[in-house]
């Protein structure tokens, strides 16, 4: 699967909104900055005791979900683990069910910046 990921990411990118792509965009960039300082990287703390007596500790930071107009969805997890009182970090991707590597995100950040810009007109949204 991983020899797909190319024409993975384009098939779910030509049927995501402009404004989802912008979105998606944004998020692989804040995404590869912190995937780029965590990803071999693990660290000891006693900062919270209580967490460091249990063997085995996961816990979500953030998730990303998005679904395009065929109804695929790509859903990002970044997660935090702890074992004993090391910590580490891992990304989880999925398209649809199937668990995919982090060359995915990668594969759609080159897509969405290949892909030239449009004008888009942006509107002031006021809450």
């Amino acid at each position: 699967m991983q020899d797909d990921y190319g024409t993975i990411a384009q098939d779910f990118l030509e049927s995501l909104s402009q404004s989802d792509k912008t979105r998606l965009h944004n998020d692989l960039l804040a995404l590869k900055a912190v995937h780029d300082m965590n990803q071999n990287m693990t660290y000891y703390t006693f900062k919270n005791i209580k967490r460091g007596v249990k063997k085995y500790s996961e816990r979500r930071k953030r998730s990303f979900n998005y679904e395009n107009s065929q109804h695929v969805t790509l859903t990002i997890h970044q997660i935090h683990e702890q074992h004993f009182f090391k910590n580490a970090y891992r990304i989880e991707v999925y398209i649809g069910t199937h668990e995919c590597s982090y060359e995915i995100i990668e594969r759609l950040l080159q897509a969405i910046q290949a892909t030239p810009k449009t004008q888009v007109a942006y509107q002031e949204i006021l809450i």
